[in-house]
């Protein structure tokens, strides 16, 4: 990459932003300005701007797809905290579960939540995943609106955050993405119990499995049934186990006593 984006980089930005067809690299060239000259190694040019730009490929011809993310170290990770993210993740992607030895990735410090959706530079907020996990996680985030996502972590009930998390996305959404979606306000010990928990309140979803290349088993859920949420989702539920076990107990009471 380069140090620093020249004139001619946001030149061919303009000239790709302008045709969502693609263009070819002769075909960038001959939409430039004339003064530009000759520029040897042009190819090289467009390739210098993956770092900022999502420009994709494809048979010869290059699209533009926006600007990225500023680069993590950008966004406030110093060098100290990014060592200790990657130094506790043994060496393993801890999205896919792939490994920098056997696979031969590079892990990048990554925020789990978002800057733009209040996320903090903290090692609690922090992980290491490869680039690959990177990419997919920031094309999935570019569906979500930031006002709603920051509304959304700021929500006191774990099982009103799931809720929402869930009925706000019309395509599956993945577990990884519910789990720090669960864990955001508080630590939760077994956050799939707490969806499952869900189905007391009348919401219910569907899940699937697929094994990915690294042998992790990727889970993604859907919503199926939605029913408005109590006041207190989290209460309500906390009721309602307690009434169940009152209920068992007093079966047993009656079984003892036949």
């Amino acid at each position: 990459m380069p140090k620093k984006l020249g004139k001619l980089h946001y030149q061919i930005v303009d000239v790709l932003e302008k045709e969502p067809s693609g263009l070819t690299v002769q075909e960038i060239r001959d939409r430039l300005p004339s003064d530009i000259g000759p520029q040897q190694h042009f190819d090289k040019r467009i390739r210098e701007l993956y770092y900022a730009y999502n420009i994709v490929q494809e048979n010869n011809r290059y699209y533009y797809h926006g600007k990225k993310a500023l680069p993590l170290d950008n966004q406030g990770i110093s060098s100290k905290l990014r060592a200790a993210v990657i130094n506790m993740a043994h060496g393993r992607c801890q999205m896919c579960g792939r490994t920098v030895a056997e696979d031969n990735i590079k892990l990048q410090a990554d925020h789990k939540i978002p800057h733009n959706w209040g996320g903090p530079t903290t090692l609690e907020n922090l992980w290491a995943i490869c680039g690959l996990c990177n990419g997919g996680k920031r094309d999935f985030f570019k569906s979500f609106d930031d006002s709603e996502m920051k509304e959304l972590v700021t929500i006191t009930s774990v099982h009103a955050r799931l809720a929402h998390a869930l009925r706000d996305r019309p395509d599956p959404v993945p577990s990884w993405f519910l789990e720090f979606v669960a864990n955001v306000n508080d630590f939760q010990d077994d956050w799939k119990r707490r969806l499952r928990e869900l189905r007391l309140l009348g919401i219910d979803y569907s899940f699937a499995k697929k094994r990915l290349k690294s042998g992790k088993v990727e889970t993604k859920f859907q919503l199926t049934k939605w029913t408005p949420l109590p006041d207190d989702p989290t209460g309500e539920v906390r009721r309602i186990e307690q009434e169940k076990a009152r209920r068992r107990q007093r079966r047993e009471e009656d079984e003892n006593d036949e």
